[in-house]
């Protein structure tokens, strides 16, 4: 039996298998509303459209790279409005989907032929349903899903890498003598052996990327993690020094009340009271510079900064800094005021 009358039956089948393929990507990204209602239309317009491609692949335009191109990019716009994924994160998946249905079609087309030596089978477009009931829920639960799983954020390096495996993946395809022949004869073609290797090793190579991307992400998060630990440490010690320099304050204020308690004399009461007066004043709240962080950052570095015997100026406004980010401009803030209370505790001469 010759291939003769299989192969136009088939490329409704390569069409079916292309749509059901972007289907197991696309079913792994966020959802929109009404989801199943958007992807139905949407499947059968590309559907439709891989068919016609196919049919101007094989009698037109004999160029794999050309054709799966348009079809990548109209998975992306089928993933666009049926998901809430990023423009990076549908093109990746698309990537995705147009090489595995290669391969899983490349391979099926070397088992294709065993099968027809052997005379088992007898329907091309049966053999390629069966193909795919068999190898989609593998691809679904083996590869999509776990891809997607995470807070992965696709990138622009990522992204341009995995685009350009693509590139020499179909670029493969097209080598001479690598389509099932039709002018009688059920071989292979010298070259598919070597189209199908290329193709499981680029994959091979996309995941081992993807892996790597994923790890340097995972270890950028862990870094952010770690520093906002040190910064929350940082945090509690400052506050556990503050604390325990208000506990010294408050009784050193006690024992000034006792001393002008028992002050006899009006210099003795005025001495009492100056001290006191200056012990007061590391309380003062005066500072406002317009901005709430800068002006706490000020206050607690104050009480440092008092404690070694530093005098705390500060003309600033605040209302300028409103463009940065709280939690930077605290630490920007603290980490300038810490040196420089560190650089002015080595001077010898306090004047």
């Amino acid at each position: 039996m010759t291939l003769t009358n299989l192969l136009p039956d088939g490329r409704y089948y390569v069409s079916l298998w292309m749509v059901a393929q972007v289907l197991v990507f696309g079913c792994c990204l966020p959802h929109r509303s009404r989801f199943w209602l958007r992807m139905l239309p949407a499947s059968i317009f590309l559907f439709t459209v891989g068919r016609q491609l196919l049919l101007i692949q094989s009698f037109v335009i004999s160029v794999p790279l050309f054709i799966r191109t348009l079809m990548g990019i109209l998975a992306a716009i089928l993933m666009l409005w049926t998901t809430t994924a990023t423009p990076a994160q549908v093109l990746y998946a698309s990537l995705w989907a147009m090489m595995t249905q290669q391969t899983l079609q490349n391979a099926s087309s070397v088992l294709l032929n065993y099968l027809l030596g052997w005379g088992i089978v007898s329907r091309y477009g049966v053999y390629l349903l069966v193909w795919m009931v068999v190898t989609l829920p593998l691809t679904y639960w083996g590869l999509a899903k776990p891809l997607s799983q995470g807070n992965y954020h696709v990138g622009h390096r990522h992204l341009a890498i995995a685009a350009a495996l693509f590139i020499e993946f179909e670029l493969v395809q097209g080598v001479p003598d690598i389509k099932i022949g039709v002018d009688g004869t059920s071989g292979l073609g010298q070259n598919y052996q070597f189209v199908l290797m290329n193709g499981i090793c680029l994959l091979v190579a996309l995941y081992l990327a993807h892996t790597l991307f994923v790890k340097r992400q995972a270890e950028a998060e862990l870094a952010v993690a770690n520093a906002l630990r040190r910064s929350q440490k940082e945090r509690y010690e400052a506050a556990k020094r503050n604390v325990a320099l208000i506990n010294r304050r408050c009784h050193e204020l006690k024992v000034q009340l006792a001393d002008l308690e028992r002050a006899r004399t009006s210099g003795e009461q005025k001495q009492c009271l100056s001290r006191l007066s200056e012990a007061v004043q590391i309380y003062d709240s005066s500072l406002a510079t317009g901005h709430d962080v800068l002006d706490m950052v000020l206050a607690e570095q104050s009480l440092s900064c008092r404690e070694q015997g530093i005098r705390l100026h500060c003309v600033a406004d605040g209302a300028q800094l409103q463009f940065m980010e709280e939690a930077d401009l605290y630490t920007l803030c603290t980490g300038l005021l810490q040196q420089a209370a560190a650089r002015a505790g080595k001077i010898a001469d306090p004047e």
